[in-house]
């Protein structure tokens, strides 16, 4: 200080301190851990290949929920069981209900992979690789990932641009009569 007055003004000058709206966050929390305000377009895309998938498990009364599924030997439908089990529950149950007595165990993905259907075993390939591909984005992507996610997308396409169209405004009808022609609708020739 010379002759009493600081050489930096304000240096020492006491200010209210403020939290700003970044000191908000918590400096532990992981990104990965906080939900996006939007959905990236990549989820979007996951979200919508899904739900096509799934509407061709559901025209063919299939269910639609994610999680494991099972049937019994006599049996065509498939019961819902939980929506996620742990290997060792896995085992438990096929323990407890043995394949050699006709029962059957899946993942919602599986259902349509052994079926005589080319569009249910398309969708059941296409449900595997948005599983895949959602559990990837946890992890580090690698080149397997990035092929993953374009051969899924030519699949979608290919099954989508497969199905019939299901609803149409077009309307076909016959053409009504023509009126009789008056000699005076004859229309004038050019020049």
């Amino acid at each position: 200080m010379v002759g009493g007055r600081s050489l930096i003004p304000g240096l020492f000058r006491r200010r209210p301190v403020v939290a700003s709206a970044a000191d908000a966050v918590d400096p532990f929390d992981r990104p990965d851990d906080a939900t996006p305000a939007e959905p990236d377009p990549l989820s979007l895309a996951l979200d919508e290949i899904e739900a096509g998938a799934l509407a061709i498990y559901a025209a063919a009364g299939l269910p639609t929920q994610a999680g494991h599924y099972r049937r019994g030997p006599d049996g065509d439908d498939w019961t819902f069981v939980a929506a996620t089990l742990t290997p060792q529950e896995r085992f438990a149950l096929a323990l407890a209900h043995p394949p050699e007595q006709g029962w059957r165990f899946a993942r919602l993905q599986d259902l349509g992979a052994r079926s005589e259907r080319e569009d249910l075993r398309a969708a059941s390939r296409l449900l595997g690789d948005v599983a895949r591909l959602r559990a990837s984005r946890r992890e580090v992507l690698t080149q397997d990932h990035l092929l993953t996610a374009m051969e899924l997308g030519a699949a979608w396409r290919a099954l989508r641009d497969a199905q019939p169209l299901r609803t149409s405004r077009l309307t076909l009808s016959a053409p009504e009569a023509a009126p009789p022609a008056v000699a005076r609708d004859k229309r004038r020739k050019p020049r």
